[in-house]
């Protein structure tokens, strides 16, 4: 049962209140902004933290989940202590502040209600970004016929990429959003008309997230729908192969090529850089095995360690394009192991919500064991884990299931219970604390 302010607090005053309604307020904008603008979330991310800490309510942290987060960014630190430019890794602790999010979403809300219409803006954003997203195809797709130019070759170097500034990035928050509307549909125990919208909206990201062209995404969304059919409907799996070879079979030239070119290491520039990366990533671990070459520095690195004799395809090799390999060769294998321990963490609080009766608490928790094992997936070939506007949008719904049970609608495992933040002083107004 959830707890009102009123019964957390015996004697709450009136600004307060409002605080604590701004608060999660504040919380549910900056967490929809993110797929339409970073500057605007983070702003609003500010002014959630700030009401947050104004209303003077003790806050709480994830204990598990928590700890994994916090030795990961330490380790972070510790990285780029021991890097040889201090000074030119220094900036990435500027992307710290987006790991606010867990704070900021897990004290936030009062009532379950805000949590769940803040994940049907969230779907309500993506598709809006979506739609977005076809527009600006279609506008390519004309002006490049118009110019007769070779759609393939002129639209495979810049694809669409909606409000953000970059493809993958677009990508990787709408197979997130996609991720959770089908989750909804399958266990939400939604009516039957809110069961077709949600499928519709489904079918308008799935066309975007095409039109985007990234293959690594397209590899986790079907994992991740994978794993909820295969929870949901275990019966129907079979269609999912089936599914794919009738839309490989119905897509025009241009996404038939660009399927086929997940295999292609003979002609496809971007499949064989990858090459080149795992094998200088590999040589950067072997190198640096605790601390790696530190914050922002592989690309720097990156021609000291490329393997004497392998060609440079055309790509951008400022990174790794690989979490695992990213986070091993740029803070050091202990930093990787940190961040599956975290990643551990998540999946494992969410199998709570998985198992439950509630169709809204099935619904997230399955949604976000669905969207880490999509990131999961498509960070093979992407370094999604560095991109702020994706880790943003995540870390809010990872924090989702622990948000729920702090308000007492679903037990966590004892490990995984709140605890409160060292700065945090208990008082009247403390939370109750889950089984």
């Amino acid at each position: 049962m959830s707890t009102s302010a009123s019964e957390r607090d015996p004697s709450p005053t009136k600004f307060s209140g409002r605080l604590e309604t701004a608060t999660a307020v504040l919380t549910g904008l900056a967490t929809c902004a993110i797929l339409f603008s970073i500057a605007a979330s983070q702003i609003l991310l500010g002014a959630a933290l700030l009401a947050l800490l104004l209303s003077r309510r003790p806050i709480y942290f994830p204990a598990r989940f928590g700890l994994a987060l916090l030795a990961f960014l330490a380790w972070t630190i510790l990285s780029l202590a021991f890097s040889r430019d201090l000074w030119a890794g220094f900036p990435h602790l500027r992307k710290f502040f987006v790991y606010f999010a867990v704070v900021v979403a897990y004290n936030a809300y009062q009532e379950p209600r805000q949590i769940w219409r803040t994940t049907q803006g969230i779907a309500l954003g993506g598709v809006i970004s979506a739609l977005y997203g076809l527009a600006q195809f279609v506008l390519d797709y004309w002006r490049l016929r118009e110019q007769g130019l070779p759609f393939y070759e002129s639209y495979v170097v810049h694809q669409i990429t909606g409000f953000m500034s970059h493809w993958m990035t677009f990508s990787g928050q709408l197979m997130m959003v996609l991720l959770l509307v089908v989750s909804g549909a399958l266990f939400g125990g939604l009516s039957r008309r809110m069961r077709l919208g949600a499928w519709l909206c489904a079918a308008v990201v799935t066309l975007a997230l095409l039109a985007a062209f990234t293959r690594g995404v397209w590899l986790g969304a079907f994992a991740g729908v994978a794993y909820l059919l295969a929870r949901s409907q275990r019966r129907l799996l079979w269609l999912l192969p089936v599914a794919l070879l009738g839309l490989y079979l119905l897509s025009p030239p241009w996404l038939q090529r660009r399927s086929e070119s997940i295999f292609d290491l003979g002609t496809d520039t971007s499949n064989q850089s990858r090459v080149v990366m795992f094998w200088t990533g590999l040589r950067m671990i072997a190198a640096h095995p605790w601390f790696g070459v530190g914050p922002e520095q592989v690309g720097a690195e990156f021609p000291l360690y490329k393997p004497g004799g392998m060609p440079l395809p055309r790509a951008w090799y400022g990174h790794l394009h690989n979490n695992f390999l990213q986070l091993a060769a740029e803070r050091g294998i202990p930093c990787l192991l940190l961040w599956l321990w975290m990643i551990f963490e998540v999946v494992y609080a969410s199998l709570s919500f998985a198992r439950s009766r509630g169709g809204e608490a099935r619904t997230l928790g399955h949604s976000v064991i669905a969207i880490t094992i999509g990131l999961m997936i498509s960070g093979l070939f992407e370094f999604n884990f560095g991109d702020s506007e994706v880790v943003m949008l995540y870390l809010f719904l990872v924090s989702v299931p622990f948000a729920w049970a702090r308000l007492g609608q679903q037990a966590l495992p004892a490990p995984l219970s709140p605890q409160p933040l060292p700065a945090s002083r208990p008082g009247p107004s403390a939370l109750p604390q889950t089984p």
